[in-house]
């Protein structure tokens, strides 16, 4: 199949997830913490996906979940690409004794794993869900920094970049002008990669009970399944739904970096021949 297709389906996939989160009141007939029929409904009429054991709207639910599921795997992701990008960009176009130091800093923080360090410290201090998206765009940037640096480190030497500094463009000039569209690229894989890393895990944590359990969102649903007896019972239209939501728009996100793969990725092209 053929890269153009599949970036365009999952381009399509991802503007339809959007789309539902920004329409939700116009899609669903209920809040999602409504109280809107008896307890654990199988679906019908009126319920689509039938109730909770609260007698909440699952299909309701499941709209509106879409709204803090993207917006905080997006803004994570956004943090992280803004701090990798800005960051790498300083210490591979000034190098020296600054480069050596956050160099050697994220040669000890990248070997621990994010989740796990996410999981101690959300059960250590309890942020909020902002606090916790802040904190995973703070980690996740970690990850990037040493990628954009290497790509500017071979870009500080080009003969562009050499001319600007004959003529005496100042060092922000050349960084905002000739090194970060250069990067773009780059960024933008970091950008969908990351979404889709922050996303499930936020889905993760959300799920064990690491953040604000009040909010709709679809970790919080499969959660409350899980624990309120919907796995045991077979209730498939409280469990399913979420986990299928949460799969189909990590696959989106996986397929929209494959795709772009070959674009900016030259040795893929090469290893094809």
């Amino acid at each position: 199949m053929s890269r153009k297709i599949i970036l365009w389906g999952s381009v399509a996939v991802l503007c339809a997830y959007i789309a539902i989160a920004l329409c939700a009141p116009l899609l669903t007939p209920y809040s999602p913490t409504e109280i809107t029929g008896a307890a654990l409904q199988s679906p019908g009429t009126g319920h689509p996906l039938g109730t909770n054991d609260l007698g909440q709207d699952i299909f309701s639910q499941l709209v509106y979940g879409a709204r803090i599921t993207l917006l905080f795997g997006f803004c994570s992701a956004l943090l992280a690409v803004l701090i990798s990008t800005s960051v790498g960009i300083v210490i591979g176009y000034y190098g020296g004794l600054l480069d050596e130091i956050v160099s050697r800093a994220i040669d000890i923080f990248m070997p621990i794993p994010m989740f796990p360090l996410l999981i101690v410290l959300t059960a250590f201090f309890s942020p909020g869900v902002l606090q916790i998206s802040l904190l995973m765009g703070i980690l996740g940037s970690i990850y990037g920094i040493r990628i954009i640096r290497a790509q500017v480190l071979s870009i500080a030497q080009t003969n562009f970049v050499e001319g600007a500094r004959a003529i005496g463009a100042s060092d922000f000039h050349i960084m905002s002008r000739h090194i970060l569209p250069n990067v773009m690229p780059v960024v933008m894989m970091k950008f969908v990669s990351s979404s889709q890393r922050m996303l499930v895990m936020g889905v993760g944590l959300s799920f064990i009970g690491l953040w604000d359990t009040t909010t709709v969102d679809w970790g919080t649903m499969i959660q409350n399944s899980y624990t309120s007896g919907g796995m045991a019972l077979g209730l498939w239209w409280w469990l399913l739904p979420p986990g299928i939501a949460v799969i189909g728009i990590s696959l989106a996100l996986a397929l929209i970096g494959y795709s772009f793969e070959e674009k900016f990725n030259p040795r893929v092209g090469v290893n094809r021949i």
